[in-house]
This record gives structure tokens, sequence and C-alpha cells, in this order.
């Protein structure tokens, strides 16, 4: 968030306290069934939002060091992700060029990345660095075979790439304004602690939609988060088809006097932005929890990696269980509470009892985010 919005973006969970009322759309909306469920609308989707549109896969710490690497296939993609000596990232693909192996798995340090079949090597920037019996590859230069390389760009701490081999990043156009406000953050010094992927039967979009309003927290989180938030409250502004969410803490109400020296809104509230088109990114002040949610091989299945991210490596065993139960609190609220729910949902929608759900007009970034879905579709 902006240092300069701050006092406004106060006051208005503060005027929605005292009116009892929230950020609210123009209009009800409609939402049909057959999105969570068409195997043609979620081709579509895939082409549209997952290969067409630069998607964020983390912040700088999954590579803290010249070395590092990690791997990613959650864009049905085989993914490897590396920081070179001289600091630059670079997204390659990670597909041995002699027979196709993998090259590696998880993430980790290492000097080269040697194929586990036939002890090929490449440099982090993806050169083909040697390999064994070079002399039987002639006519094959080393110069021509590197691993195969996709855009990719770290900006303000976090990783983009572009998911579809040759097509440029367009990082710039895509994010227009909420850049300023991702970049507010300083999320280049966030270090990564864990991450946790779920494989859930239900549509992507519905594991999203979990995100996108309060108005379920004291029924579905009676006993979890309610305790803490305000529910069916908050601010809700957009910048393209980015869009944010400010979920005030019911300490928000005992810091009124916007005028009290040393006064900060950081500390009452969470903001939640969503970075179109599957990233939810979570402010929570001493910490930072990043969402990325996946269409599945159907309809019916999406994958929701939950990474956390702090401001610094755990020193101690007690800072490690603290950040622990942190994250341990986050997972549960979603795999025990929300995701249930959700798979509920869309074994419904198989069921003919609607053909579409709606969406109030308290619940106003459902309504933005699936309209955004639905123009980027259209094109």
């Amino acid at each position: 968030m902006l240092q300069s919005e701050r006092p406004a973006l106060a006051r208005r969970p503060l005027d929605y306290i005292d009116t009892q009322s929230t950020a609210m759309a123009a209009e009800l909306y409609r939402q049909p069934v057959s999105e969570y469920t068409s195997p043609t609308i979620a081709a579509r989707e895939q082409e549209a939002l997952f290969r067409s549109l630069p998607l964020c896969i983390g912040l700088s710490g999954m590579l803290p060091t010249a070395g590092s690497y990690f791997t990613h296939d959650h864009t049905g993609l085989p993914l490897l992700l590396t920081r070179d000596d001289d600091g630059e990232v670079h997204a390659l693909m990670n597909v041995c060029r002699h027979r196709g192996a993998r090259l590696v798995d998880g993430c980790g340090e290492a000097r080269m990345l040697r194929c586990p079949y036939h002890a090929w090597a490449y440099a982090h920037d993806g050169r083909l660095a040697a390999r064994p019996a070079d002399e039987a590859f002639e006519g094959m230069p080393r110069t021509t075979h590197g691993l195969r390389r996709l855009a990719v760009e770290e900006r303000d701490g976090l990783l983009w790439i572009m998911p579809r081999l040759g097509a440029p990043l367009a990082l710039e156009r895509h994010l227009g304004a909420v850049g300023e406000q991702i970049a507010s953050f300083g999320l280049a010094g966030f270090h990564h602690f864990a991450t946790r992927v779920l494989a859930r039967r239900m549509n992507w979009k519905l594991a999203l939609d979990t995100f996108l309003e309060s108005y379920h927290f004291c029924v579905l989180h009676r006993n979890s988060i309610c305790n803490t938030f305000y529910d069916n409250l908050g601010a809700f502004d957009t910048w393209g088809p980015h869009f944010r969410l400010v979920s005030p803490r019911k300490t928000l109400a005992e810091a009124r006097d916007t005028s009290a020296p040393g006064w900060s809104l950081l500390p009452h509230v969470v903001g939640i932005y969503v970075l179109f088109p599957n990233t939810v990114l979570v402010w929570q002040l001493d910490h930072l929890e990043l969402f990325h949610i996946y269409p599945g091989p159907t309809p019916d299945e999406s994958i929701t990696t939950i990474s956390v991210y702090i401001p610094e490596p755990p020193r101690s065993e007690s800072a490690r269980a603290h950040w622990q139960r942190n994250f341990d609190i986050v997972v549960g609220v979603v795999e025990r509470e929300d995701f249930p729910v959700g798979e509920g949902i869309q074994r419904s929608f198989h069921s003919g009892a609607q053909d579409h759900i709606v969406f109030g007009r308290n619940e106003p970034a459902l309504g933005y985010f699936h309209r955004a879905v639905s123009d980027a579709v259209a094109g």
C-alpha cells in the first residue's frame, strides 16, 4: 500500500464499521455454473490466461543465492528457474536436449545442472557446458543445444514468467498501475519459509473465489479467523484486471485517532491483492502469504500452492516454531475449512440444481474477477 493512500484507506473501513456496511458492487452478478464445469471453457481459459499472460510464480527468495534453482510444473510446462553467478534469473525448460530427461526436481543449489541420465551438464543460463563422449555428437554443436528458454523478469521481489516458448513477457503492460502498489512492500528482502501444494477436486476459479469475500468469515470460520477480522466488511480497489481487498482486524476500531503520533494503518488490516489471473498476495505486515491457483487436468480439478515468506531467516528454534505455527494456521484454514466446502460446491454443479450462482453486491471482487476472466477469454 502506498504511504500516501493509507490515511484515506483507513477511513473507509472505519466508516463501514460505523455504518455497518461494506464496499458494494453496482449490481448483482450471475455466474454461469458451466464456467466451472465445461471442458471447452477450461481449454479457452488455459490458452487465454495460462499461456498468453505473464504469470507470477514466486518471490525472489525462492532463488536466494547464485547457483540456486527450483522446479515448477503447475503451469503444465516443466519449468526450471535458476540464478546464475551474476545474480541474473533464468527460466528454462527442465528438459535435457539429449533424450528429454528431467534435469532436476525440487529446489537447491548446484554448480552445474547435470542430467541424471547421461550426465549432460548445463550452466545456470541454460548453456550446454559439457557432455561425455563429446566427439560422438559431431555435427550437433553444444552452442545450439542449450536448454530452451522462456521470457522471465524479476521485479520488485516477484518472479514472472511468460509460459509460452518464444513469446515476450510485456510485464509493464500487464501490471499497469498495480506495479507501484507491489513495489511499495519491498518484497525483494523476504525469505521463503515453506510451501504446501494442495490438489483438490474443484475448479481453479472456485478455489480462487474463496479469497474474494469476507461474507463467510463468521459462518464458515466462526472458530478461527472470525475472532480476528470483521466479517462482511472491507474496502475494494482495482487496477485493470488486478484488484485489492482490505479487510480490517477488530483492533482497527480501537485505533481511530489517525492524528496520533506514530499511528499506522498496517497493523490493523490485511491487504489481499489479486494479480490476474491466478495469484493472491496477502500482506500480513510481518510476513507475506502467496497463493498460486492453477487449473488441473479436468475442469473439476485444481492445484493451489500456499507459500509463506518472512522478513529474515529463522535464527533460532523458537523463531522457526513461531513461523511454523503461522504457516500451519494458514494452511489449516484453507485445507480444513475453505476447500472442503468448495469441493462440495463443485460436486453440486453437476447435479442440475442450478444453472448459475449469484454474487451479492456485498461481494464486489467476485463479479469483478469473473468479468475479467470472461473478457480475457473473449479477447
